[in-house]
This record gives structure tokens, sequence and C-alpha cells, in this order.
């Protein structure tokens, strides 16, 4: 790369860090671990501002790139022009205030729950954090006139968990720590939670408007210019539809394969029956975690690589109401130590016998397999790691939903192909999650075009992938402020698996591992770069 290009992107992505420190905390950069961004007025100005300096040098440098330097250049405009709309297009920090509230519970539980530094010198961040939220929300409150209904309630359901987080659960784990400063944690919690709330309140006393669609505009440029992908919403609707439409055939083909006569919700249903006991939850998630890792060690499936560690562990207990089944928590890019967490929450022996067969039935034994090798290995957990290795900066920091999520999408199918699945029902099983993704895309490209009301989608949800209201409404809660997201597990999926027919299409002697490894080795990037670099 060419120092000219190496510097200007340096000059991006420090300017990045100072506009938002919490996303540098996500980084693993802890340089601002004391700071938040500017949610009012005058941060949105520093953001518009920050574009409109480096979007046209970074166009004009490109003109000329080539090589290494158009890749990174690529990525630079790619991650601009984002920004760009959703600030300006999208208007998202003048019409949603879940990013106050999210930002505030979301970062401090990423700086308790991740290890990169001794507890003591976390809970000083913390506690120097949480002493200027009440000034964060006060600044935040400058941004709204007409926040979008749907976001307001969003926000309030985040500060209804998140307030007492702040308030009970840090100043609690602080004084289990015997720390310093749990005194002053505990005050300035309560203090935080507070604010969050007097924000809610004040938020909730302004006009509403009900338009939470990101638009025409805004989700075709999101396609296009910033995951670099051939569609507008039209031709992705298309396909999502298309998607259903065969996934639905696979399904009901498999469901008369194994239980002729029977519909493959009625067996979908059968198989949440057939579960662990309370006290083999947590054992029956670390035997099928280690099964996929050796699964991809004895197959030759892709490289591991040197020095990563996923521990499966017992959702902490100030987690739980947050997290009802499972999570995976990554390690940051820049973190030393790359150690995964693959949390299970445990279901409580003494609680109602309707609640306990409620909560085994998503630990059921046709699911747990499949989540395994989508969040460990090969899943998140491999490829992220494979990721935070890349030495190039904005490679290391780029974060493409299609590749991250497809690639997982892609090894549930890839590993039943390689024939870890060793029950016919698990088939069965990934196929109605495949769906779920398929339905994804459509309820994206209609619920952001106007194609499709709220009560629409999750009616959808309902009929055609046979999730319960409940559940349904709560997916379509995250489509709505997350344009482009849901896309990307097909999306995504569909691209790898034509790249990986083009490449053996052009080295036909190659191994699957080589092909994987050569994928892994970029990072995640948008996947016509991915492309390039594979095929070089």
């Amino acid at each position: 790369m060419s120092e000219e290009v190496v510097n200007l992107i340096d000059r991006i992505l420090d300017r990045e860090n100072e506009l938002s420190p919490p996303t540098a905390t996500f980084k693993g950069l802890h340089e601002f671990d004391e700071e938040w961004d500017d949610p009012g007025p005058e941060g949105i100005a520093a953001f518009e501002a920050f574009v409109d300096q480096y979007l046209p040098s970074v166009e004009e440098a490109a003109r000329a790139a080539r090589g290494e330097d158009a890749v990174d250049l690529a990525l630079a405009r790619s991650r601009l022009a984002n920004y760009d709309v959703a600030i300006r297009v999208m208007d998202d920090m003048r019409r949603n205030p879940l990013g106050v509230a999210a930002t505030v519970v979301q970062t401090i539980f990423i700086m308790l729950a991740r290890d990169y530094a001794p507890l003591e010198e976390r809970l000083a961040a913390i506690r120097a954090r949480l002493e200027k939220v009440p000034d964060y929300c006060e600044r935040g409150r400058r941004a709204f006139d007409r926040p979008v209904a749907r976001f307001v309630g969003l926000a309030d359901e985040m500060v209804a968990h998140g307030g007492p987080f702040l308030a009970q659960v840090v100043p609690a784990a602080a004084e289990k720590a015997g720390s310093k400063n749990a005194r002053r944690l505990k005050a300035a919690g309560e203090r935080a939670a507070g604010a969050l709330t007097d924000f809610v309140a004040f938020v909730k006393r302004l006009p509403a408007r009900e338009d939470f669609a990101a638009g025409r505009e805004a989700f075709d440029r999101l396609l296009r210019e910033y995951h670099l992908l051939d569609y507008d919403a039209d031709s992705l609707l298309a396909f999502g539809e298309e998607s259903v439409a065969q996934v639905r055939a696979e399904m009901a083909a498999l469901a008369d394969e194994l239980k002729p006569g029977a519909t493959a919700a009625q067996l979908v249903e059968e198989f949440k029956k057939d579960h662990p006991r309370p006290d083999e939850v947590l054992e029956f998630y670390r035997d099928w975690m280690a099964r996929s890792r050796q699964f991809v060690v004895d197959k030759d499936i892709c490289g591991i690589p040197e020095g990563e560690e996923l521990e499966v562990i017992p959702t902490p207990e100030f987690e739980r109401p947050v997290i009802p089944y499972a999570a995976y928590m990554s390690p940051a890019p820049y973190e030393p130590r790359q150690k995964g967490f693959f949390y299970v929450t445990p279901v409580d022996p003494e609680a109602p016998p309707e609640e306990i067969e409620q909560k085994l039935a998503g630990h059921n034994r046709v699911k747990v397999p499949v989540v395994a090798l989508h969040e460990g290995y090969p899943g998140h957990h491999l490829q992220l790691c494979w990721a935070n290795r890349v030495p190039n900066r904005i490679r290391r920091e780029t974060h493409g939903t299609p590749f991250i999520e497809g690639w997982a999408l892609y090894c549930e199918e890839m590993m039943g192909e390689q024939g870890f699945y060793d029950d016919a029902r698990i088939v069965l099983g990934q196929k109605k999650d495949t769906l779920w993704r398929a339905a994804r895309v459509v309820l994206d490209a209609s619920l952001h075009t106007g194609r499709m009301t709220f009560e629409e989608a999750v009616a959808f949800l309902v009929d055609e992938v046979s999730l319960e209201p409940v559940n349904a409404e709560a997916e379509v809660k995250r489509y709505i402020y997350t344009p482009t997201q849901p896309m990307s597990y097909l999306a995504g999926k569909r691209e790898l698996v034509a790249l990986r027919d083009e490449y053996f299409r052009l080295h036909p002697e190659a191994a699957l591992r080589e092909f994987h490894d050569r994928l892994l080795a970029v990072g995640s990037l948008p996947l016509k770069l991915v492309r390039d670099a594979v095929l070089a």
C-alpha cells in the first residue's frame, strides 16, 4: 500500500474513534473508554462534516488507485457511505432514540463482560462513563422533535431492562469483587438509570411519527454503496420470495421422507419435545461445541487460528434477563487474547413445569448442533478470530454482515454436506432455519420500502415460518431499525456458494480447506472484494 493511502485511512479511522468512543471500545481500543459520543445536534453536525471532509478525498484517491490501495479505498468509501445514508438520508440520529439508550447499556455491558483488562481498571472506566450519562442524555434530547413511535417503544424497552442493569447489577459485580469503586459505582449507576428513564419520558411526550421505513433511496444505497451488492430492493425481494418457495418445497420433501403424511411444521413441533434435562443443558452444548471443533479438524475443513479460545459457560446472572437461551460474545479485533464466550442460560429447575418445558424446547436436540456450529466452529467464532488477525487496519475493522452472517449460514449447510449431522431430523431443522432467513430477505426489502406494515410482517413470520406471535413480533422489532442486516444471512450465503463453485471450476483439484482458508484470511469484507481477493 502507498503511504498516502495508509495515512488517509488512518486519519479516517482515528477521527471515527474520536467521534464515537463507544465504537472504539467495541473494537478493543480503549483510549476513549471514559468518554461518550455526542448524540445532539453538534455531534450530528460533526459526523456530517466528517463525511464531507473525507468522502471527496477517498473518491479522488480511488480514481487512480490500483491493487491493494483500491481495495482499502473501496472499504473507506463504503464506511463513509454508510454514515452518510444513516445520518442524512434516514435521519437516524434525529428519529431513533433507541440509539441513545442502547449505546449506554450495550457499551457498559461490553466493558463488564469482556476481560480485556483487570476488573478494577474496567470498573474505574465504567464509573467514569456512568457519571457522564446524565449529560449524554441531555445532549441527546436536543436532537429530537418527532421521533418514530415504534423506536420510542424500543428505547423504552431497552431502558426497562438496562436501567436495573446499570443501577443494580454493575454495582453488585463491583461489590462482589471488593472494588474500591463500588460505592461510587452504585451512585453513578443509579443516576445513569434515572437519566435514561427521564430521557425516554421526554421523547415519549414529543409528537411521534409512524414512518419507521428506511425508504427506497436509503435501502438501495446501502445495498449498492455499503455492502457493494448487485441488488436493489426489487431484485432482492424477488430473490427472497423465490427462496421462500424453494425452501418450503425442500422441507415438505424432507418431512415426507422422515414421516410420510406429516407436515414439516408438525415435525418441527415434535422436535421441540426432545431435549436434555435442565441439569444436562450446559454439558449438551459443550459436547456439541467440542464435536463441531473436532469435526473441523478431522475433516480438514479449515484452519483453526493459533491461540483462539471459546468457553461455554452459564450466562452470568446479570445477563440472563436479556439472554433467554444462548448467545456468543466475540473477542474484539484488537484484544490480544482472542477468547470468545458462548453463554448458555440455565433452566431454573424450581420454575413452574410449563415454563421449564418452554425453555427446554429452545435447547432441543435437533437445534443445538446447528447453533453450536453456527456460533462456534466453523461459524462466527472461527471466522471472526481469523478476521481479527488481518494485519491491515481497515480490513480488520470492517464488519461486513453479508460475509459474517452468510458464512455462518453457509457453514450450517456445508457441515451437513460433510456428514456432521448424525440425525436426519437435524437436516429438517436446519432447513427450517433457512426458511426463516429467506423470510428475513422478504421482510427486509418489504418493510423498508413501504410494501409491508409492521403487523403484516409479524403475520408473515407466523404464517410462513411458524414462529410464535410473541417471537415474530420481537424479530420484526429488530428488523425495522436494522435495514439490510436481515437480508445478510441468505444473500451472503448465496454469494459464498457462487464463489465456491467458481473457485472449484478454476481449481478442480483443490481441497475444500484451501478454499476456506483463502476465504477466511481476507477478513469480513464486502463479498465483491472477497471474491476478487480469493480468485486473484
